[in-house]
């Protein structure tokens, strides 16, 4: 006797509506996309990353369901018309619309991109299978015939897929050429024309220049040198908030590039493909509403049918009501100032651009003395401890962030134009050392930066704890100090949350061994130190044994000769004998910054824009533009 374990009542109604409700949930997939895909760029966090990915990966795996079961279908007999047959066939070609309709997001991540060959099969394989159900289920019926303007619409939506992954990586991304250079007034031509009166415009044209000047997403793009052919293209003369303006602008086109359509729906050919796929699509609604009009009330499934094509219809006149309002949009508008209602629009949109989020605008924020001091344990610690990820969960528990202020754009702008003084278009090797020689600083201070890089941040970064907490003249009304004590905390963060972007093998295990080196010296106080100020006291006043009578675990190789609270105190008290050490600090920490920048791989910057951005991917594109990769030293 066979024995189900799902209900008949259960698996009746999934046999009767089971591909309907597929359906609509592909169809709030793509809703979620179209409307949270290109957020995840400006909004930072866990729940937007999860939501993204789940529904990605829901997406392509709904598709290939639906399409299997669309296979069931039985042969269609053209004298014998079968309404629930044809109107289940008609499915296929809505579910191309479906799957390539968000302009928001045609990647999740960069190796998407590096797979297009794979994902092009695929999305080949899928549009044979439907044109294959299509022809299986034709009748010569009016009902037949509308397969073929959604069939239209769903390959127009599939190959500008294809297109969008084919580009990201290539050298041709992109509306305009640097070619386009005026010989006369040595600038681009659309600078010379382009209307003054309308701010910030400007601003996003010359950011789309030095993007495509760069290519930055392109790890063996040959730069085009525009600092030295274009002095216009230079952003040494603006304002720091503008030079930032700038950067965010450049790195949004740059995520544009690699993760959604942007690329291609703003060229001529993008727009046509654009209006021939929601017509076809509008005439398929309009045609499906004619023929059912008297018969809604005796076919359900055909009341579904075209409350999902109404959604899509609707879907797509939501993304054509945001074209205007992005910066494609502007340099289009800009090339095309000539033609009737751009200018107009320039001014409507132009002051109202810099208004838009184009990354997170937060700063990420990490204390290594109050992770250790309010360090607890997390619920079903031992499990978690056996999977590894305890430690993750309570570093996210200590990170904070906070709104990116004005006073540190300024601060950096200032610093990187001070290191470019030393630095002189050699790539970025120094963490330290060009801020150090700037003010006169010996050995006391200068072995501090030549360790390990993540020896170094972790030294850097409790001695500037212990002055912050030490020194008399240290206030909240000191923008000088504040700010650098974001830039360690910022550093620390990098090092704790992000140690791939910091070009080094061994944060982990640096990072471990501060936790239990300070954990240790606290856990040894008769009273518990409460907080941040008391801790650094104790660093500051005592003097710390070279092996700690806590220390139970074995020393690895990579910390097996690191002292590392010993170093810490001995920075922190040659910094306190200097008047000037809030200015030494901020500088070296702003190298480090450079130098980190510098040196992490493209991929991960990549990556880091699609996270809610981050100041070090921010720092590297500046950077990028004033490093000669060929340079020869001296």
């Amino acid at each position: 006797m066979h024995i189900s374990l799902i209900p008949v009542e259960l698996q009746d109604l999934w046999d009767l509506w089971g591909l309907e409700t597929l359906v609509l949930l592909s169809f709030t997939i793509q809703v979620i996309l179209t409307v949270y895909g290109s957020r995840r760029k400006d909004i930072p966090g866990m729940w937007i990353r999860i939501t993204v990915w789940l529904t990605y990966l829901l997406s392509a795996s709904l598709a290939k369901i639906i399409i299997g079961k669309l296979t069931v279908i039985p042969e269609s007999d053209p004298n014998e018309r079968n309404i629930k047959r044809e109107l289940k066939a008609l499915f296929a070609p809505l579910l191309l619309v479906h799957i390539g309709n968000p302009d928001t997001i045609t990647a999740y991540s960069i190796e998407d991109n590096r797979l297009g060959l794979r994902q092009l099969l695929t999305l080949v394989l899928q549009v044979a299978v439907v044109i294959w159900i299509i022809i299986k289920s034709w009748t010569h019926s009016e009902l037949s015939f509308l397969y073929l303007p959604l069939l239209i619409s769903g390959l127009i939506k599939h190959g500008e897929v294809v297109w969008a992954l084919k580009s990201a990586l290539s050298k041709g991304s992109g509306i305009i050429t640097v070619q386009e250079i005026d010989q006369e007034a040595n600038m681009p031509a659309l600078f010379r024309f382009l209307p003054e009166d309308i701010p910030n415009i400007e601003l996003i044209l010359k950011a789309y220049y030095r993007f495509i000047s760069l290519k930055p997403h392109r790890e063996h793009w040959l730069y085009q040198p525009l600092y030295e052919s274009l002095p216009h293209m230079s952003i040494d003369e603006y304002a720091p908030e503008d030079i930032f303006h700038i950067t965010d602008a450049e790195l949004s086109f740059m995520y544009d590039v690699l993760y959604t359509k942007a690329p291609i729906i703003y060229t001529k050919a993008g727009c046509i493909l654009r209006v021939l796929s929601f017509f076809h699509l509008v005439i398929t609604l309009c045609g499906f509403s004619v023929i059912f009009r008297q018969d809604f009330s005796r076919h359900w499934k055909a009341c579904f049918i075209v409350g999902v094509l109404g959604g899509a219809v609707l879907m797509e006149v939501y993304q054509i009501a945001q074209l205007p309002f992005s910066d494609w949009a502007i340099i289009q508008m800009i090339e095309h100032q000539d033609l009737p209602f751009m200018i107009p629009c320039l001014r409507i949109l132009g002051p109202r651009a810099r208004n838009w989020k184009r990354w997170s605008n937060t700063l990420p924020q990490f204390n290594l003395l109050s992770f250790c001091i309010h360090d607890k344990p997390v619920k079903c610690g031992k499990i978690l401890k056996f999977r590894g990820i305890d430690m993750g969960l309570k570093k996210n528990r200590c990170r904070t962030r906070i709104n990116f202020p004005q006073e540190l754009k300024a601060l950096i702008v200032q610093e990187m134009k001070d290191i470019d003084g030393d630095r002189r278009l050699k790539p970025f090797n120094q963490r330290g050392e060009w801020s150090l020689g700037r003010y006169g600083s010996h050995n006391d201070i200068k072995w501090s930066v030549k360790r390990d890089f993540d020896k170094s941040i972790t030294i850097w970064h409790i001695a500037t704890d212990i002055c912050y907490h030490s020194d008399a003249q240290c206030n909240a009304s000191s923008s000088k100090v504040q700010m650098t004590r974001l830039l360690s905390n910022y550093m620390m963060y990098l090092l704790a949350m992000r140690p791939h972007m910091l070009s080094t093998t061994t944060a982990t295990i640096v990072f471990q061994h501060a936790c239990d080196k300070l954990k240790g010296l606290l856990a040894e106080k008769e009273q518990s130190v409460k907080d941040e100020k008391e801790a650094c006291r104790i660093l500051r006043m005592e003097r710390v044994p070279q092996y700690l009578h806590s220390d139970r675990k074995l020393e690895t190789v990579v910390t097996s000769k690191w002292h590392m609270l010993r170093d810490a105190q001995r920075l922190a008290r040659n910094l306190m004998l200097r008047e000037n050490r809030w200015h030494i600090m901020c500088s070296v920490w702003v190298e480090m910054l450079c130098y980190a920048a510098a040196n992490c791989s493209i991929d991960y910057h990549s990556e880091q824009i699609r996270r809610g951005g981050g100041l070090i991917t921010h720092v590297w594109i500046l950077l990028a533009h004033k490093t000669d990769k060929y340079h020869i030293s001296d």
